[in-house]
């Protein structure tokens, strides 16, 4: 498999399956029986909650347990107006490093 490239540039060449995936193959069939499993069907609109709805931001974010870092959503910090670069490059980092909430 062609696993890509790290943002560092660094070729991807090996990954450590878990115990009950003998080879690559298992890891997907598996993973596809269980995301395609009735269980997965009747809870997938709460995960959408989370990710995509109301239970996104807010009070019921917090009453899910769905809440991140500040710098993780949009718009919640305005990185042009920072002077200090060191505070900055620290900010872009993490931003870059732990991604965005949508």
């Amino acid at each position: 498999y062609n696993l890509g490239i790290r943002e560092d540039e660094v070729v991807v060449n090996d990954v450590d399956l878990p115990p009950w995936a003998k080879k690559p193959e298992d890891f997907v069939r598996i993973n596809r029986m269980a995301l395609e499993s009735e269980f997965v069907s009747c809870q997938l609109h709460q995960w959408i909650d989370l990710i995509f709805g109301y239970k996104q931001r807010g009070p019921e974010a917090v009453r899910a347990l769905n809440v991140f870092h500040y710098l993780t959503y949009e718009g919640s910090v305005n990185l042009d107006s920072i002077t200090d670069p060191v505070l900055r490059e620290a900010m872009e980092a993490q931003i870059q490093n732990f991604g965005q909430t949508p």
